[in-house]
């Protein structure tokens, strides 16, 4: 019968008791109370935290709920050095000791891996809610090692809850302001001695708090479904069998714009088009774990993911019909890995592997623009004529005939509008992408307290990338989105392949202190743009205007292709020092690491249009520390900070013309989350109280390093008291987040040409006041 997973619940709203660099629970009794050590599976065996030689940040499932951690992006603000909390689907903002990928079309990925029991989840729109999990495990730096496939940045590994060995199960419900609704359920089912079932599953709801002066309800409102259903049976011989299928329908409104040229407070907006981020989400994982002779462990590991994902919004953040961008996207995600690991028993211990995946993706994308902004916008800024902005097209054909001839190809008649006077410039895309790796970590202990890491990944990526982008019906086409058009369908294909690898020194100074040091590589495979095309005629060469005169800016198979970017890649340093102090009362985990990515791919707009490039590097050193001290037997406090200085060099005068020397985006200087925790115990039962104080510094949002939609450093206060029975059964909590009102903004966007002023994005929710209650039999 699998062993209980059921977890004591007596520090279950205690934050400070499972975060950090560290998952850490507090063991008590007759004696005072000290730190125990959690084991992770960073390394993709189970360990004790204090010997992994790397930097993890680990978080309990009972942290996740309690602590209204929804989405993988909500950890951030809890992990000094990662950030980038946006509330869209997209990755594009996420950003791992000051590296992000900003590109967000489906020809790309990001560079942070994102994992639920072993598989791939890191697709836009793709990528579950957090819920029912056992831990979730951030690790930071380099990790294509064992984790694969596009972690140059980092890896964050979600495990979900499986079924312990008796009836049992929890129902959790919490109410709040802006309409929040909780609801979180489990239960655990022994079918037979060997079979095992849990099911769980989930119901948020919170609606608008970002008014919308343009009409209409307050935007900001979110709502999702999800259910799990795990059976793990272990009637063979050896062989442990688990199956875990689940089910998420999301909807929320997505990234919400802010024009900065706009009357009203942070928390107002101008939306003129309802934004929608909305998620379909089926995943079906299957782990076959049998024990070997000897001691070692072979695993398989058999993932299929499918998702439906629509996304709307408003990109230019004003009133008026300006800039809308959407996406409509289905995918097929499989994947198979094989492991064989050692038992962590005698001087030599490793883990071996192969893995495989397959990738379908059929994304829409489409830019709709009304034209009459168009119009004047390129009147005003290509022809610098001092036009009125409300002049529409039609007025200006007629007021500068020669000038829109020669910027719209009118020939001198009449302006004729696109239906509904919309220029809407849209692009079909299939993605079929597939790629293999072998891989091996090994440790040899030369002594009782030093050993050695060495890890080595081969790793080879293909993509067939195709593109369909008709001329559209608008005289406007190319000023805004794409400048290049197709006719019928073109095709890109490429293949990418890298050897990463990563070697690791760890010395045990005594009991107490732990010390490492690691060089480790990283690599993340090229990809496609969505809307630019390259050119394969040699005529195009030669003279390139006179190319697309006589071929009116549009391709075909004959003549052309998808661009195309190549891989990026990582060098990384760190050094680290774990320590467990005060009679083990005191946990700190230290690292320094210095890092150089080449060739680093990113998205640069022109006008709405995101191009993505292979640009110079990007270069980054700081300091991470976390603690974690047992003042009292009642009262503890985890700390954690994280410093970081990153540079930007060698992108393109025509797509960034002052980068160099620039900031990398999303990379605060310093950031840093406090948490301090108090226990007491009454008559009804233990009472907890739990301070957090998340600190997240100035940043810029774009690698133009803009001062005017730098991001403002923000001061964060939660507040949560829960009391829990004395029999463990139910516990009663209420809590207030963002106390204090702290404003800020998540994003912003420098202004473009033509027609789109500066904007910054989801502004950020007010105090919100709730109370939850959970049951457990």
């Amino acid at each position: 019968m699998p062993g209980s997973t059921k977890t004591l619940h007596s520090n279950r709203h205690a934050l400070a008791s499972a975060i950090g660099a560290a998952v850490i629970a507090v063991s008590t009794g007759a004696s005072a109370a000290e730190i125990e050590e959690v084991t992770v599976t960073a390394q993709m065996r189970a360990e004790s935290l204090k010997d992994v030689p790397m930097a993890v940040s680990a978080f309990t499932g009972d942290t996740v709920k309690n602590s209204n951690l929804n989405d993988f992006k909500d950890l951030f603000a809890l992990t000094p050095g990662v950030s980038g909390e946006t509330s869209d689907s997209f990755f594009d903002s996420v950003s791992v000791r000051g590296v992000n990928n900003n590109s967000f079309g489906s020809g790309s990925d990001p560079a942070l891996g994102v994992f639920l029991d072993g598989v791939y989840q890191s697709r836009a729109g793709a990528t579950p809610s957090m819920y029912d999990l056992e831990r979730v495990e951030v690790v930071k730096g380099p990790q294509g090692t064992l984790f694969g496939r596009n972690t140059a940045s980092g890896a964050i590994s979600m495990v979900s809850r499986k079924p312990g060995d008796s009836f049992a199960g929890e129902v959790s419900v919490g109410a709040g302001q802006f309409g929040r609704q909780d609801f979180e359920g489990s239960l655990d089912m022994p079918l037979s001695e060997n079979l095992a079932v849990r099911i769980a599953g989930i119901h948020q709801r919170e609606d608008g708090r970002v008014e919308n002066l343009a009409g209409g309800r307050d935007l900001g409102a979110s709502e999702s479904d999800a259910m799990r259903f795990t059976a793990v049976y272990d009637g063979f011989e050896s062989t442990t069998v688990t199956l875990m299928a689940q089910y998420e329908d999301r909807v929320s409104d997505g990234t919400i714009y802010r024009a900065l040229d706009t009357d009203g407070d942070y928390d107002q907006v101008y939306n003129d088009v309802q934004g929608l981020d909305e998620s379909e989400i089926g995943d079906v994982i299957l782990t076959v774990e049998h024990d070997l002779a000897g001691g070692s462990t072979l695993t398989s590991i058999t993932g299929y993911k499918t998702h439906n994902y629509t996304y709307i919004e408003d990109f230019d953040g004003t009133a008026n019909p300006v800039d809308v961008f959407v996406r409509d996207q289905s995918g097929d995600f499989f994947s198979q890995e094989f492991r064989l690991t050692s038992n962590n028993s005698g001087m030599f211990n490793y883990v071996l592997g192969a893995s495989y995946y397959q990738e379908d993706i059929d994304a829409f994308f489409a830019g709709i623009d009304d034209e009459n902004f168009i119009c004047s916008g390129v009147m005003a800024v290509d022809y610098e004529l001092d036009v009125n902005p409300a002049a529409s097209c039609a007025e200006l054909a007629l007021a500068y005939p020669d000038d829109m001839d020669d910027a719209f190809g009118t020939g001198g008649d009449p302006w004729e509008y696109a239906p509904g006077q919309l220029s809407i410039e849209a692009a079909d895309t299939i993605g079929e992408y597939s790629g293999w790796g072998v891989f091996a970590n090994t440790t040899f202990d030369f002594t009782d307290s030093t050993s050695l890491g060495l890890g080595i990944r081969y790793t080879q990526d293909n993509k067939t990338y195709t593109v369909d982008s008709p001329w559209p019906d608008t005289w406007t086409a190319g000023w805004n989105y794409q400048a290049m058009f197709t006719d019928g369908p073109i095709t890109g294909d490429d293949t990418w392949s890298n050897v990463s690898g990563r070697a690791t020194l760890t010395h045990h100074f005594n009991d107490a202190i732990t010390g490492y040091a690691s060089v480790a590589t990283g690599y993340k495979s090229g990809g496609f743009d969505y809307l630019t095309y390259r050119v394969t005629d040699p005529a195009f060469g030669e003279d390139s205007e006179a190319w697309l005169e006589e071929y009116e800016w549009t391709v075909d198979a004959s003549n052309g292709e998808p661009n195309s970017f190549d891989e990026e890649s990582v060098l990384s340093y760190e050094l680290g020092l774990k320590a467990r102090l005060l009679d083990n009362r005191l946990a700190l985990n230290a690292a320094a690491f210095q890092y150089t990515y080449e060739d680093l791919q990113q998205a640069f707009f022109i006008g709405a249009a995101a191009v993505t490039r292979n640009v110079g590097e990007s270069q980054g050193q700081g300091l991470e520390l976390d603690a974690r001290w047992l003042i009292t037997d009642n009262l503890d406090l985890y700390l954690g900070m994280a410093w970081l200085d990153t540079e930007f060099t060698g992108a393109p005068a025509e797509l960034c013309e002052a980068c160099d020397g620039n900031e990398m985006a999303f990379s605060p200087n310093f950031s840093s989350a406090t948490v301090l925790t108090y226990h007491q115990a009454t008559g009804l039962g233990e009472l907890t109280y739990s301070a957090e104080y998340t600190f997240t510094g100035e940043q810029f949002s774009e690698l133009e390093n803009s001062e005017d939609v730098k991001l403002g450093s923000r001061d964060v206060v939660n507040l949560r008291v829960a009391l829990t029975s004395a029999d463990d059964s139910w516990t009663a909590g209420v809590y207030a987040e963002n106390l204090f009102n702290e404003e800020y903004y998540s994003w912003g966007y420098t202004e473009a040409l033509y027609n789109l002023p500066a904007t910054k994005t989801d502004p950020s929710r007010g105090r919100v006041r709730g109370d939850n209650l959970s049951y457990r039999f």
